[in-house]
């Protein structure tokens, strides 16, 4: 009787919405996988959501419009009036910080200040026909590597990895954990192949230092945090720089098809002037931003401190909590901080071991894309999100107006990208003009994806002609070969 109710279910779903539970109608025929797949989402500022599931559900970001905008415009300018003095214009700006982001929130100890969580999927992905339907046309980024797995496996074949990126991946991992071992029961397999994308990295790290590598067949990095990010770790330390080369190749990323007056803006120094003014409003107000919004909203997020760079970490410890008072108010964030520390000081040791292990990897992030420049090292290549030089797992990058020295053999054609210092030099790719997690359903990229997921054994850069180790995509995530 059940079987009968799935298969009339199954049928109205198909007429409905052109889902099926099992697999989306779609080009690629479906196989059954030797193991099923694993998607380890990043952070999902949109997903995160307050009062779930009850009459009071919302978006914990609130939106920002022009009557929002405008509306802290005015109370700035009255405030500045009142007071006589310019600097009246941070309260009311830090009230609309708040009240946008406020929802995000972490307290002293790490909990969430509001009744904020993450939808998740404990299940197989095929549970979820909702899911299925909202993204059976359009599914970017990993909703786009959930659905082509569905396309290709079937949709009891692929679990979607969604948790509350804001707390500690030490902890998140053991949800992680708990749906690689539900995958591998139903499928009766001893391991899965796992994707992670973005910050889903440093979750995969802590699943790797917590519980190992035995149920892994493959583990594909996609644009991840897995070795750390400078705007972290530079923004934990107060390096905050904005300047007119990073304004400029910022806005050739956001307007490219008016590159001219990007340049004329360059070359008139209009964007210098920018970047002088934006620098002295940053060190008169940096201490109160920090102070009265950023500590308490994104700093006490034990998530960040997963991603602060192992040798910068004390310094940024004293940075954002530098006296004995700020150290026990936020002692247990610290307490957190450091054992995410200890765990990143010797996770390039643990991933280099996983090929040894059994483990087959790759790795494969963008470049030629500039991050918002308002951090030190912002201008250094990234893929609009994060740089790219960690993300490759540590290779040897450009900044933005320059090429790299030397003639490696894994250097790219535009001298940009050095991968022989790399950890995973001959399963890493890197591709310019990619942006953070490329995988639009039914993309090119989404092919080498999935390409890398069923290869048979380890794949390298060597292994495909159509994909070698340094490729160009373009707007549309097609891929070819960069020479």
């Amino acid at each position: 009787m059940k079987k009968l109710i799935s298969i009339v279910l199954s049928i109205l779903l198909v007429f409905s919405s052109a889902v099926v539970a099992f697999a989306n109608e779609s080009e690629t025929d479906v196989i059954d996988p030797e193991y099923p797949l694993v998607v380890c989402r990043g952070m999902d500022f949109d997903g995160l959501t307050m009062d779930l599931g009850l009459d009071t559900e919302r978006n914990a970001l609130n939106p920002i419009e022009v009557g929002g905008i405008m509306s802290t415009l005015v109370k700035c300018v009255g405030n500045a009036v009142n007071e006589g003095s310019i600097d009246g214009i941070m309260p009311p700006l830090m009230d609309y910080l708040e009240y946008v982001m406020g929802g995000l929130a972490c307290d002293n100890n790490g909990n969430s200040v509001h009744n904020t969580t993450m939808k998740s999927y404990p299940l197989a992905i095929g549970n979820y026909p909702d899911y299925l339907e909202e993204h059976s046309e359009i599914a970017p980024m990993e909703h786009g590597i959930v659905m082509e797995g569905v396309d290709r496996y079937g949709a009891d074949h692929v679990y979607y990895y969604a948790y509350d990126w804001r707390f500690s991946p030490r902890d998140t991992c053991d949800g992680l954990n708990e749906m690689i071992e539900l995958a591998k029961a139903e499928h009766n397999t001893d391991k899965v192949n796992l994707v992670c994308a973005s910050m889903g990295g440093a979750v995969v790290d802590a699943y790797i230092y917590e519980y190992g590598t035995d149920s892994l067949n493959k583990c594909i990095f996609d644009g991840t945090v897995f070795c750390g990010t400078y705007v972290v770790t530079d923004l934990f330390q107060k390096k905050v720089l904005i300047t007119g080369t990073g304004l400029e190749y910022f806005l050739y990323d956001k307007l490219g098809d008016n590159n001219f007056l990007v340049k004329t803006l360059a070359v008139t120094g209009l964007l210098d002037t920018v970047a002088e003014l934006a620098m002295k409003f940053v060190d008169r107000y940096i201490d109160y931003v920090y102070d009265n919004f950023l500590i308490d909203t994104f700093v006490t997020m034990p998530a960040l401190w997963a991603i602060v760079l192992p040798d910068e970490f004390d310094a940024c410890i004293e940075t954002m909590f530098p006296t004995d008072e700020d150290k026990a108010h936020y002692a247990e964030v610290i307490e957190e901080a450091y054992e995410l520390n200890d765990m990143m000081t010797g996770m390039d040791e643990l991933l280099l071991s996983l090929p040894e292990k059994g483990v087959e990897v790759a790795v494969f992030a963008g470049y030629h894309m500039s991050p918002v420049p308002v951090y030190e090292r912002s201008e250094s290549h990234g893929d609009n999100v994060l740089e790219s030089a960690l993300m490759l797992g540590r290779a040897r990058v450009a900044n933005f107006g320059e090429e790299l020295e030397g003639d490696s053999a894994m250097m790219s054609p535009d001298k940009q990208v050095d991968l022989s210092t790399c950890l995973f030099p001959e399963y890493t790719w890197a591709i310019k003009d990619m942006p953070h997690v490329s995988c639009g359903y039914g993309s090119e990229v989404a092919d080498f994806l999935f390409w890398l997921v069923d290869f048979d054994g380890q794949p390298t850069v060597e292994s495909n002609p159509a994909y070698p180790q340094f490729m160009i995509s373009s707007a549309d995530e097609i891929l070819v070969p960069f020479k």
